[in-house]
């Protein structure tokens, strides 16, 4: 009889030994000591904007354009012009804010008559964002370039030129992170 229960006890611990309970169980120990395995996230390259390559061919008054800006605040203003000179203070301010965003970025489009007293209206609000001649009919090519007819006036574009607003700049400036870089956040970000 102790030799029956012998075997049978033996072929017991054989069965057990080959289930699957202590394969799951070395398994799981095997995956808990193994080091994370890395993800290769890669970067989608964005496509170049084709607002820069057309901007560079307009004659510039000052400045130089964020060429990494996923959108463009394209401002259409003039010296002679008491309501932009009125609102221009509020624009370069805001501007700090802009150009830390880094995403953004303002161009003017200078409607003087001459390259000097465009000059003299960038050195005069010191204004150190791009500013070019918006008389040039090279501007008609740039995507996005959509004068009003009356100044002073802006539009938010995409880095593609589509528009996202337009309208006197103190309106739109006043809400410009919800239009641009608010917009691409996140639920619960900002």
């Amino acid at each position: 009889m102790f030799k029956r229960t012998f075997i049978f006890a033996a072929a017991l611990f054989a069965t057990l030994a080959c289930s699957q309970l202590p394969v799951m169980a070395q398994d799981e120990a095997e995956t808990a000591t193994k080091a994370p395995v890395k993800k290769n996230k890669k970067k989608a390259k964005k496509e170049p904007s084709p607002i820069i390559p057309a901007l560079k061919k307009v004659k510039k008054v000052k400045g130089r354009v964020n060429d990494k800006a996923d959108y463009f605040i394209f401002l259409y203003s003039a010296s002679w012009c008491g309501p932009c000179c009125k609102e221009m203070p509020n624009i370069v301010e805001t501007y700090k804010d802009i150009k830390k965003s880094g995403k953004v970025d303002i161009v003017l489009f200078c409607q003087d008559r001459t390259p000097d007293a465009a000059k003299s209206f960038v050195n005069n609000f010191r204004i150190k964002f791009l500013t070019v001649m918006g008389n040039d009919d090279k501007c008609a090519k740039v995507p996005g370039h959509a004068p009003s007819g009356g100044i002073p006036h802006c539009n938010i574009v995409d880095r593609n030129g589509r528009t996202i607003i337009a309208g006197h700049p103190g309106n739109v400036l006043e809400h410009w992170k919800s239009y641009t870089i608010d917009k691409d956040a996140p639920e619960g970000e900002e």
